[in-house]
């Protein structure tokens, strides 16, 4: 059997759950898609910014399409983070391994449906549970 991490954007952290949800000698790959980066108009600083973090993570760093190029890799089971990005949800869909989708613990509860294109929409949703989980936090 072989794994493979794959590290996206929503997961440039060392202690993100994926990076021990997968067996310890599976292997840890980044796939930079230049092309959705371009799309994106990511500045300098960001796309700096990743590497990095991935340079603290010590994965591999391949280029291409996500999921083309991980389906090259031949493995049998591939391990990610869950990503509200809808990029990250088809290359997911793309993918023809055996996908586990990995979940941090959450900060806030907000359903899907919610629209976060504007920070101050989502924070009217968000602040709710936020504020009570402080509130419960000041309570005990």
């Amino acid at each position: 059997m072989s794994a493979i991490v794959w590290v996206h954007w929503d997961a440039l952290a060392s202690d993100h759950p994926v990076m021990t949800a997968a067996p310890e000698e599976a292997r840890r790959v980044f796939v930079w898609d230049a092309q959705e980066t371009a799309r994106r108009d990511w500045s300098l600083k960001r796309c700096v910014f990743i590497l990095e973090c991935l340079e603290d993570l010590d994965v591999e760093l391949l280029e291409g399409r996500p999921s083309d190029i991980l389906n090259g890799l031949n493995a049998t089971e591939i391990y990610t983070a869950y990503s509200p990005d809808p990029y990250i949800r088809v290359e997911i869909d793309r993918i023809e391994a055996d996908v586990t989708i990995v979940k941090p613990q959450t900060f806030v509860s907000v359903p899907d449906s919610v629209d976060m294109k504007r920070f101050f929409r989502y924070w009217n949703k968000a602040k709710k549970s936020v504020l009570h989980l402080t509130e419960d936090q000041a309570g005990s």
